[in-house]
């Protein structure tokens, strides 16, 4: 089930940033239906259920003291939230699907210029929440992965001067599930493995949210054009009631859509919150 409408600048400009970002891991509700898109969506969740079931392990067994078992425990819930947010993906993607069709609608038949300078304002407003959200994600991934690198290659020259042997270091906090396999193969399989999980992870988190940021702004932008238009309704008008009844039947849409949009994302905001609460309680009681 794809849109039917043709998309114009401004509505390509809001969505092609999530069409694309979310479509990697198989997030963009109008491309539900693809058979590809799907196996992208199973994919990742597979790929994120490992990466909760390592971690727990690791948490488990935590052979390298409480320190790793803490920055697992922390993986652990960021892949569980994770998991959360792609399954609910699937059980709540009709109402993505209205409110994204009800988002190219707008900006499809906006009415006046007025309205269209709203709409942006509001729309610049999401696209800097999904934004920062975005470089959030990419400044955690790009700092992880450096500090992996450099710690390997720190590790490596301190091995050829001492004639040591040393444990590489990886992206996520597995070295008691993944620590004997040792040779470089091992541990490039695992690092390409870890690459993808984090990867999804990100996707998932900072992609969903910036996405609900975003579908929320627009909401936004539409209640106070309504409120405008009211203000502005003349009761002297010859067409007062016919303006007011499409005022009202407006109103109603737009509680409707509110109504979709809190049912889609309550359950993933209530999961974060959760795994964000339980994620300070742990750490406050091992501090």
């Amino acid at each position: 089930m794809g849109s039917s409408t043709e998309w114009n600048t401004d509505t390509a400009h809001i969505l092609n940033f999530h069409k694309n970002f979310l479509g990697i891991i198989g997030l963009w509700v109008l491309d539900d239906t693809n058979v590809f898109s799907r196996i992208r969506w199973f994919l990742s969740t597979i790929v994120e259920t490992s990466t909760s079931i390592t971690m727990s392990l690791e948490m488990i067994r935590h052979c390298n003291g409480h320190e790793d078992a803490m920055d697992a425990f922390v993986q652990g819930s960021s892949s569980i939230s994770s998991v959360v947010k792609l399954l609910l993906h699937r059980v709540y993607w009709r109402q993505k699907f209205i409110l994204v069709k009800s988002v190219i609608h707008d900006w499809t038949y906006v009415k006046n210029s007025h309205s269209r300078d709203i709409m942006i304002k509001y729309a610049r407003l999401g696209k800097l929440g999904s934004s920062i959200f975005f470089y959030f994600g990419c400044g955690s991934f790009i700092f992880l992965v450096s500090t992996v690198v450099f710690d390997n290659i720190d590790l490596s020259s301190e091995k050829q001067i001492f004639n040591e042997t040393y444990q590489r270091k990886l992206i996520l906090t597995a070295y008691c599930v993944f620590g004997k396999y040792t040779s470089s193969f091992a541990y490039c399989a695992i690092g390409a493995l870890q690459f993808v999980q984090f990867v999804v992870n990100v996707i998932a988190q900072c992609g969903n949210d910036g996405f609900f940021f975003d579908l929320t702004m627009h909401m936004c932008g539409q209640f106070a054009i309504l409120q405008m238009n009211f203000t502005e309704l003349g009761c002297e008008d010859f067409s007062y009631r016919t303006k007011l009844a499409t005022l009202l039947k407006r109103h109603y849409q737009l509680m409707y859509l509110s109504h979709y949009l809190e049912r889609t994302f309550t359950l993933v905001i209530l999961a974060q919150v959760f795994m964000s609460v339980l994620v300070l309680c742990v750490e406050g009681r091992h501090i």
